[in-house]
């Protein structure tokens, strides 16, 4: 039996950077991962920061920012580099309303500079006014690896095994967590559980039966969206990291840049705005495509000419290879509509359970705080850190994932990553199947 603080469930960069928090404090906690370190949401996504440039919420704007300021702490002392050094792009089409932002901009303390000139990647486009902003893009796989390297003694990966993971309720309290590792069936006694884990906090939940809410009766407490991201890869790629809100005919497109470790050029990943339903049951599975959808993909491409047309220019795109993926968000749903909290930290009515979904990276660390509020009450005085020295339990870590659009194979069904193709080969291979699937 293994007397703990808080048992985490989830280890992508929210279950990572609360066990830090905690760990720094004194509490004995440790993590549990049935998958790769980060291998769901924290890899899908650009690994941009905002600071809230993009939307036109000055409250969000102000959340935003703060927590940017914990990111910009943790580059330092993790000694992780910024995947542009140069200042990131805030970009308007023709009649957006660009006073309202930059009014707000500064009323939340945002910093920003209009810009001397225009990227030459993005001369006559449809981008009329520019700033440059503080905000930043960081590699996923590093911010994970990062953020384990001081608590890896405390990370354990659960066996791939239906009954890898058992909860033992009384009333609503969680007494005893029972969990598979190499083969052997571990017993922890937590004082408070939280579950990071994305996608599988409905899974979770359903286990403990509160996957529903009690109104209106039997609706999901959680919700997913489907997420697509155009991958772009070549010699020519200059390194930009650009956000454009949606007013002015922009679509909101986000764009950040990296390097391909393989080959060494320049890689975009470009998303927007939009994305779609995806119900799920609480085993995982879905009725919905989990593929890349042409109505997402035709329109992008329109955005991107839109934005960086010199990209398409002179015959730079012959030496383009492009590829799309898929990858899923979860948010806390209440049932009403369609719109779900960018933010959520809920009890569901249990004494020591606490259900987190950031939705955004940038948010890991305020929501991390947040949940630190909850427990202290409940843990108000920590037992001491996990051993650093002979890990407690028999069993290897889990591995840190890789961004998804490095990979070959997708771990998930709701996950898409469709292969590496040259620009000109993806159009037509696009146009020639009208359900989509261009791999």
């Amino acid at each position: 039996m293994v007397e703990l603080d808080v048992l985490i469930i989830g280890g992508g960069a929210q279950g990572l950077w609360l066990l830090n928090d905690l760990t720094k404090r004194n509490y004995r906690a440790a993590l549990l991962e049935h998958g790769e370190l980060g291998g769901g949401q924290t890899c899908h996504s650009h690994g941009l920061i905002h600071r809230g440039h993009y939307y036109d919420d000055k409250d969000m704007m102000i959340v935003l920012n703060a927590a940017a300021q914990f990111w910009e702490a943790f580059v330092d002392e993790k000694g992780i580099d910024k995947l542009n050094t140069e200042r990131a792009v805030a970009g308007f089409g023709p009649g957006a309303a660009v006073i309202k932002y930059t009014y707000f901009w500064r009323a939340a303390g945002l910093r920003f500079d209009e810009a001397k000139q225009v990227p030459p990647v993005m001369e006559g486009g449809k981008a009329r006014k520019l700033f440059e902003t503080h905000e930043f893009s960081l590699d996923a796989s590093e911010i994970v690896a990062g953020l384990a390297r001081d608590v890896d003694h405390a990370a354990y990966k659960l066996d791939d095994s239906e009954d890898a993971l058992k909860f033992v309720p009384n009333g609503n309290v969680i007494e005893r967590v029972e969990a598979l590792l190499c083969g052997e069936q571990i017993e922890f006694r937590p004082r408070m559980v939280v579950f990071t884990a994305g996608v599988g906090n409905y899974g979770l939940l359903a286990r403990l039966g509160a996957d529903t809410n009690p109104r209106p009766a039997g609706t999901p407490v959680q919700a997913c969206r489907k997420n697509h991201m155009l991958v772009l890869r070549g010699s020519n790629l200059p390194m930009l990291t650009a956000v454009f809100p949606i007013e002015g005919g922009l679509r909101g497109v986000f764009l950040c840049s990296r390097t391909d470790p393989a080959t060494k050029k320049h890689v975009w990943l470009v998303s927007d705005h939009r994305s779609t339903a995806f119900p799920m049951t609480t085993s995982g599975t879905s009725t919905t495509d989990a593929s890349p959808s042409e109505d997402w993909v035709k329109p992008m491409l329109v955005s991107l000419q839109a934005t960086t047309p010199q990209l398409f220019a002179n015959g730079t795109a012959d030496d383009l290879e492009v590829a799309v993926y898929t990858g899923l968000t979860s948010e806390r749903s209440f049932g009403v509509g369609e719109h779900m909290n960018d933010l959520y930290i809920d009890p569901l009515g249990f004494e020591n359970l606490l259900a987190i979904w950031p939705t955004k990276l940038t948010m890991t660390p305020f929501a991390s705080n947040v949940a630190l509020r909850f427990i202290r009450p409940k843990v108000p005085e920590p037992s001491g850190r996990w051993p650093t020295v002979d890990r407690p339990i028999t069993t290897s870590g889990p591995a840190v994932a890789e961004e998804l659009w490095r990979r070959t194979r997708t771990a998930n069904p709701h996950e898409c990553k469709t292969d590496w193709l040259p620009y000109r080969e993806f159009l037509d291979r696009w146009h020639a199947n009208g359900q989509g699937n261009i791999s």
